[in-house]
Parts: structure tokens; C-alpha cells; sequence
């Protein structure tokens, strides 16, 4: 099996293309290796539990001792090879302690979508149900069970040798987390912000506030870190310049979604939602893709009534 090669990012730094498991929509998540001045590796984003996927990193990291492995989001593409990093080196895995408190309010039980408030077709409902709980239920099990301890915003990571700071993203996920190198100008993105692709909202269970909400001012957060020089290491595609530009862009892509939610006619979140314009078209919309739409419509008609209310 051939491997993918690491490609060097930054000094001390490195690149893994982790393949995605067939059908996912994107060819690869990156993992990132870096290195502290103990000469061991500090893995983000493991990718996914796959043997095709654990056998890339397992190739990358060769025989060097794993000092931690921190993942941005609970997703499986993120943090499923998790597990099999653990049982191999011993290493801990931390994620955000929103993002731990996400995994107790999943393992409760995912609510439904109430699929008769949103006016949802008696033929399309299936599909929907099948769907509730992808990609959440499956990522959460797999990383409750090595999950060793949280981290919390500002804080810095145990890594001797390097400046990385957490920084609270929720939005993507309630928990999601970026990491910020302030003396290399570097900052791990996840999938709070990729080059090309508008990550979905509201994908880490049930939450107290909305997640558009939440996105927006994380965006914020985000965009204030751009010195001019800063470099995106995103979860896929990659890396990038211009953050504060691609947050812009990502905020006015929202924003104009709830004008058009607030501009609608429809009645039902799902007239709303087909009246809409999406990538693809409406009627390609099928499964996880259209639960997913019909969330953020639904998302996007609160905040709509929240101003109207205001």
C-alpha cells in the first residue's frame, strides 16, 4: 500500500492527507505533525478509523514518541483515529470542554427533527429519520472512549518549544476549537474555516444557542488573529492565506442566507428551504444533505424572528 507523503508546512511542521473513507464528498482530511524540542510528535486531527486511514498516519509518524493528539470537533473524519493512536503509543487525546459536554448531551439521545413543524413531504421523511444521527451518534462513541482530559480557551498547549493557544470556535460544532501559534503565525482551522468549501452548522448535537449565531462571532475570533502573514492549516483542502477576507466571506454568505430566509414567502421551513438557492440544486438534495438544509433554514427563520421580535 502506498502511502501518502508528509509534506512540510513550516518548520517543525508537517502535513498528512488522511484518505476519507469512500463517498465522503472530499478526497482527504490533513492531520498535522508537530514537533517540540523533546523530539517527540504532537498529532491534531488524527483523521479517520479506517485501516486505510490509520495506516497513513501510522506511515507518517513512523517511530517517534506521540506526545499528545488533539482534535478540533468530535467528527469522525477528525477524531475517529483517534482510538488507534492511543492503544499504539499511550499518547493523550483532548478535545474542547464544550466539545465534552457535547459528547454527555449525544449520548442522552439525539432528538428527532420534528419533521411535522417543518411540513417535511410523508415521502421525504424517511430518509430524513435514517439520517438524524450522522455524522454525530458514530464520531461521539468513538471518541467518549479514549477522550483523557478537556481543554479550555486561551490556554496553551503542553508542547515545549512552541506558542499554541486554544481558541473556542463553536458553530461547526458546539465544541469546535482552533489553534493559534502566535510566534510562527500559524492557526489550525478544522472545518471553522476551509479555503472553498462552507462548512456545515449546528453538526455536534443538540445545543442552548443557535449555531449560525454562534459561527458568526466565532468568525470574528478568528479574524481578528490575521496579521497579514497568518496561515490557515485547514482540516481539508489546503492551507491558506487571507483569513480575515475568508471570514468575511463566509459571515456574508450567512447573512444573506437569513435575508433570503426573511424574504421567503413560505410558510413551512420546508417551503422555505425549496425556495432557496443551493449548490447542486434543490431537488439533489437528498439524506444527511437535506436534513442539513432544513436545520439551517430552520436556524435561519429563528434568527429572523428574534429581529422581527426585537
Amino acid at each position: 500500500m502506498t502511502h501518502p507523503v508528509p509534506e512540510s508546512v513550516a518548520p517543525g511542521l508537517r502535513r498528512v492527507p488522511i484518505p476519507m473513507p469512500p463517498g465522503s464528498g472530499l478526497p482527504f482530511s490533513n492531520a498535522y505533525l508537530i514537533d517540540d524540542v523533546d523530539r517527540r510528535v504532537h498529532v491534531v486531527d488524527p483523521g479517520s478509523p479506517t485501516m486505510e486511514a490509520v495506516a497513513a498516519l501510522e506511515a507518517a509518524i513512523g517511530d517517534a514518541e506521540v506526545g499528545s493528539v488533539v482534535v478540533t470537533h468530535l467528527h469522525a473524519d477528525h477524531a475517529g483515529g483517534a482510538a488507534a493512536l492511543r492503544a499504539r503509543t499511550g499518547a493523550r487525546v483532548l478535545l474542547h470542554e464544550r466539545e465534552r459536554d457535547a459528547l454527555g448531551r449525544i449520548a442522552i439521545g439525539v432528538p428527532a427533527p420534528d419533521l411535522d413543524a417543518w411540513g417535511v413531504p410523508e415521502d421525504r421523511r424517511p430518509e430524513l429519520l435514517a439520517a438524524a444521527t450522522v455524522p454525530t451518534a458514530p464520531a461521539a462513541a468513538l471518541v467518549d472512549e479514549v477522550l483523557d482530559g478537556v481543554l479550555v480557551d486561551a490556554q496553551l498547549l503542553d508542547i515545549p518549544g512552541r506558542r499554541l493557544r486554544v481558541v473556542g470556535t463553536p458553530g461547526h460544532t458546539d465544541g469546535h476549537l482552533c489553534l493559534h501559534d502566535e510566534e510562527a503565525d500559524l492557526l489550525f482551522t478544522g472545518d471553522h474555516i476551509l479555503p472553498t468549501v462552507n462548512s456545515g452548522l449546528g453538526l455536534g448535537g443538540p445545543t442552548d444557542s443557535n449555531p449560525i449565531t454562534d459561527y458568526l462571532a466565532s468568525l470574528d475570533r478568528a479574524a481578528v488573529l490575521d496579521t497579514g502573514a497568518l496561515l490557515a492549516l485547514p482540516g481539508h483542502e489546503d492551507p491558506f492565506s487571507g483569513v480575515r477576507e475568508r471570514c468575511a466571506t463566509l459571515a456574508a454568505h450567512h447573512l444573506r442566507r437569513t435575508e433570503d430566509v426573511a424574504a421567503s414567502s413560505g410558510a413551512t421551513v420546508w417551503e422555505v428551504a425549496s425556495s432557496l438557492t443551493w449548490t447542486g440544486g434543490w431537488d439533489a438534495l437528498a439524506g444527511f444533505a437535506l436534513l442539513l438544509a432544513l436545520r439551517q433554514t430552520a436556524r435561519h427563520r429563528e434568527l429572523v424572528s428574534r429581529r422581527r421580535a426585537l
